[in-house]
Formats: C-alpha cells, structure tokens, sequence
C-alpha cells in the first residue's frame, strides 16, 4: 500500500469518527491528546537515548515506543529499559 493510500485512508477514518460522533471537538480533542502524548514521548526516549549512548544502549523511537512512554511517563520508560536489557 502506497503512502497516499494509507494517508487517505487515516484521513478518511478521522472524518468518520467526526460524523458519527455529532460533535466535532470531541474528537479532535482526543486526537489533539494522543498526538501531545507522542511527542511528550518521543523526546523522553530521544533524552534517554541521549544518555545512553554512553553506555551504548539505543531504545527505537517509533510510534508504538512513543505513545507507551507518552502515556506511562516514567513507568513506561522503565519498562522499555527493562524490556531492551533482560530480552535483547
């Protein structure tokens, strides 16, 4: 699947959620809090990579990665640590 197909699909979707919801804040505002928590996310992993490039150790930076640190704040970024030492 191309990148415009999947671009349109997202776009599609969102405008799907608006009309079934009757309400056009509600989803956008959720839409605006998962986007805030990804990039909150994204810079807590890119700090801790930051570090740990000292030590040698690299955690991905993704949107799976992004959003769990995002929404799990500290905890979530110590599980990823605990996740990279004790599997990898």
């Amino acid at each position: 699947m191309t990148t415009g197909w999947v671009i349109a699909l997202i776009v599609v979707g969102i405008l799907l959620v608006i009309v079934a919801s009757k309400s056009v804040t509600g989803p956008i505002r959720w839409i605006g809090f998962g986007i805030m928590q990804v990039v909150i996310g994204a810079l807590l992993l890119f700090f801790t990579n930051l570090v740990g490039e000292l030590a040698n150790f690299h955690i991905p930076i993704n949107p799976v990665t992004a959003l769990l640190v995002g929404l799990l704040r500290l905890p979530g970024l110590a599980a990823l640590i605990v996740i990279k030492l004790w599997v990898m």
